[in-house]
């Protein structure tokens, strides 16, 4: 069982400097919602990624967050490019080793 997590860890949490802590953040099942959002301008395509699949984050992140990375692929962004390529992959129960169909 995971523990909640409060607030202002999750938040201290979705700031900290390294990518690896805000990655955790972002795949805890725990984080809390608030927290989350702090992640939607994440530098990292693929932390901004991982919220699409939280169960915790709200329909509205959700939106937001795959319209911007959808911005970044568009402008040539190739960590955006390969994020939305996992979740491709992730949504359609294969992963990043099988070949598509």
């Amino acid at each position: 069982m995971t523990e909640p997590l409060s607030a202002s860890d999750a938040a201290a949490l979705a700031h900290d400097p390294d990518d690896a802590v805000r990655e955790a953040l972002s795949t805890n099942p725990a984080a809390p919602a608030d927290a989350l959002a702090l992640l939607a301008d994440d530098p990292s395509p693929a932390i901004r990624a991982n919220l699409l699949v939280h169960p915790n984050a709200p329909a509205d992140l959700r939106y937001q967050v795959h319209a911007g990375l959808r911005a970044d692929a568009a402008a040539g962004d190739r960590e955006a490019e390969n994020a939305l390529a996992w979740l491709r992959y992730d949504r359609s129960g294969r992963n990043a080793c099988d070949r598509p169909a």
